[in-house]
C-alpha cells in the first residue's frame, strides 16, 4: 500500500496515485483546512513514515495562474499550440535543458508563487514539526522552485544511482525540516514524479554529523534493502516500487509522487528521494519550498564552522 492520503477527515490507504476532489468536496479556501483533515493522523502518519498526502489542500485559484504561467512559457517556445502538446517524430518535446532552466529562473519571482505563502501552510508544517518551524521569512524558507521533467524514455525504471540526502544526518535525532511538494498539473504513475523511501528517516540517526555519500554507504553495506535498491545489477526495477523492506524495525517503502492539481506532499528532508524518469506523454511540473527548523540549522551552521 501507498502513502496514506487524507481529505475530509478521513484517513484513507490507498496508491500514491490522488484523486480529484468533486465540488463539494473542495476547500474553496484554506480558512477552513482544519476542518478537512484529522490532525493527529497526519501528525503520526508523519512521524512514522515521513511523509504525508493531503489531497487538494491548494485551491485551483491557487494552482492555475502558476499553470498558466508555465503554458505561456512552453507555448512561447513551440512546444505547445492551442492547449496541446507538440511531439517530435520520437514522441518526445524538443526543449533544450537550458531553456528549461530559464523557465524556471523566468518563474521563480513570478507574484502568482506569493499566493502560496500562507498561515494555513505554515501552521501545518509547524505542527508536524512540534513548532520547530515558526516562521516562513528570511533562512527559515527556501524559495520556491518549479519542478519540470519532460517525457525522455519509453521504458519507466527506479534509478539505481541518484538516490540522495538533501542535508546531512544531524546527531540527537534532529530534524532538518520540512519539504513540501504540489501538482501544477496531472502526474501519473511512471510520469516523472520524485521517489522517496518511506521510513528511512529513522535510520542512523543518533549519532554524528553524517554526508549524504556516508549514509547511502553505511546502509548499502548493512542493510539488504538498500543493497539491492543501491546495485546496479538488479534486473526489473520497476518492481521495486511494489516491494515493501525492512531495515530492524523500521518500515521501508518507495513512493512515487503522483496526484492531481493542488494535493500537497510534506516530507522529512531526512528521507532518502531521488529523480525518476518520466515515461509517460506530457511534462512532470510541481513546485516545491523547504521549511527549515531552527534550531537544526544553527548546530548545522555551527559543524560547518568548526570544519573551516
Amino acid at each position: 500500500m501507498g502513502v496514506k492520503a487524507l481529505d475530509k477527515g478521513k484517513v484513507r490507504l490507498g496508491k500514491s496515485t490522488a484523486k480529484p476532489f468533486n465540488t463539494k468536496g473542495r476547500i474553496r479556501n484554506l480558512d477552513n483546512w482544519k476542518e478537512h483533515y484529522q490532525m493527529e493522523a497526519i501528525k503520526n502518519e508523519f512521524e512514522q513514515s515521513g511523509i504525508i498526502r493531503l489531497n487538494n489542500f491548494f485551491p485551483p485559484n491557487i494552482i492555475f495562474p502558476v499553470q498558466e504561467r508555465i503554458y505561456t512559457s512552453f507555448e512561447k517556445r513551440g512546444i505547445r499550440k492551442n492547449d496541446k502538446w507538440q511531439y517530435n517524430d520520437n514522441n518526445f518535446l524538443d526543449l533544450p535543458e537550458s531553456e528549461e532552466k530559464l523557465i524556471r529562473r523566468e518563474l521563480k519571482k513570478r507574484k502568482e508563487l506569493r499566493s502560496f505563502d500562507n498561515d494555513n501552510l505554515l501552521n501545518l508544517v509547524s505542527m508536524i514539526s512540534d513548532n520547530r518551524i515558526t516562521s516562513t521569512e528570511g533562512e527559515q524558507k527556501g524559495p520556491w522552485q518549479i519542478l519540470i521533467t519532460l517525457p525522455n524514455t519509453t521504458k519507466w525504471v527506479v534509478p539505481y544511482l541518484m538516490w540522495h540526502l538533501d542535508f546531512p544526518r544531524l546527531p540527537n535525532n534532529q530534524l532538518p525540516g520540512v519539504q513540501m511538494f504540489t501538482f501544477l498539473d496531472s502526474v501519473k504513475p511512471q510520469g516523472g514524479g520524485t521517489l522517496v523511501v518511506s521510513g528511512s528517516h529513522q535510520l542512523l540517526n543518533n549519532q554524528r554529523f553524517i554526508s549524504s555519500k556516508e549514509v547511502k554507504k553505511t546502509l548499502k553495506r548493512e542493510e539488504k534493502y538498500f543493497t539491492k535498491l543501491f546495485s546496479r545489477q538488479v534486473e526489473n526495477r520497476e518492481k521495486l516500487l511494489l516491494e515493501n523492506g525492512k531495515a530492524g524495525d523500521v518500515n521501508l517503502r518507495i513512493i512515487e509522487l503522483t496526484g492531481e492539481p493542488g494535493d500537497l506532499y510534506l516530507a522529512d528532508l531526512r528521507l532518502l528521494h531521488t529523480i525518476a524518469p518520466n515515461a509517460s506523454n506530457i511534462p512532470r511540473l510541481m513546485l516545491t519550498n523547504r521549511f527549515f527548523c531552527e534550531d537544526s540549522m544553527n548546530l548545522w551552521r555551527q559543524n560547518i564552522s568548526v570544519k573551516c
